[in-house]
């Protein structure tokens, strides 16, 4: 399983910066897994794999776009408005 994690950053002045993907290998089962973190050096890919626990689900990947569907994020507000009305 090879990933590239895609950035958000909204930044549009400023130039892109050169990133490299790092290889990283983990064990799960008994399977070896691989995973690419895109990052300017090492070190920063390094901190980026610390704290991928920290990540949140946005949905499964498909087979067509090789990445995640960008999920609708919302605030709850219509949710705890519902609950009032109920």
């Amino acid at each position: 399983m090879t990933s590239i994690l895609a950035s958000r950053s909204h930044s549009h002045d400023a130039p892109t910066p050169q990133y490299r993907p790092y290889r990283f290998t983990y064990c799960f089962n008994g399977t070896e897994w691989s995973v690419d973190i895109p990052a300017l050096s090492l070190s920063e890919a390094k901190e980026r794999v610390k704290v991928l626990g920290f990540a949140r689900y946005e949905g499964e990947v498909s087979a067509n776009h090789g990445r995640a569907e960008r999920t609708e994020r919302r605030s709850g507000a219509w949710f705890r408005k519902a609950m009032r009305s109920a």
